[in-house]
């Protein structure tokens, strides 16, 4: 029996395709025959608490025009180097924003320095506070999570 090339490729392939469908029947239906981790077995990813840390600034501290201030936040949070910094007045509504700039490697998910330096003069002065904000080059098409990418400090802004 002489069968020609075409034939004999077809029905290899045909045989090829067989085996594999019958072994992903046998894969699908008895899971047990696999080593595969199923999702029970999978470790449970947490997101990292972002924390930024500030070296000179705390709680109800007084801040000043010109006041440079310095820190630590993870490297995600930076896009191109720098994330926006907003001075806010009591009631939330915006008085300046700034930018937080870092000159170390910020494609990173360590800890990152980072500077930013408050506007020239204030046009409030009285309680506020400052809104370190995860920078967002998607324009707000990215997921936020006010818990994880902002931080929200309190402070006395005062006019030298």
């Amino acid at each position: 029996m002489n069968i020609s090339k075409k034939t004999q490729v077809f029905l290899e392939i045909t045989g090829l395709a067989l085996i594999t469908l019958i072994m992903a029947g046998i894969l699908l239906f008895f899971p047990k025959l696999t080593n595969a981790p199923k999702n029970e077995d999978m470790p449970v990813q947490v997101a990292p608490v972002t924390v930024l840390n500030l070296d000179n600034v705390s709680d109800n501290d007084h801040v000043t025009p010109k006041q440079v201030i310095t820190g630590t936040v993870p490297g995600f949070w930076f896009f191109e180097a720098s994330f926006p910094v907003t001075l806010r007045d009591v009631n939330g509504d915006t008085i300046a924003v700034v930018t937080a700039t870092t000159t170390e490697d910020w494609m990173v998910t360590t800890n990152v320095h980072f500077t930013v330096t408050l506007p020239e003069t204030f046009t409030y002065t009285g309680v506020g506070s400052l809104l370190f904000r995860k920078d967002d080059p998607s324009d707000g098409e990215a997921p936020f999570n006010p818990e994880t990418d902002q931080y929200i400090v309190p402070v006395i802004f005062e006019n030298n």
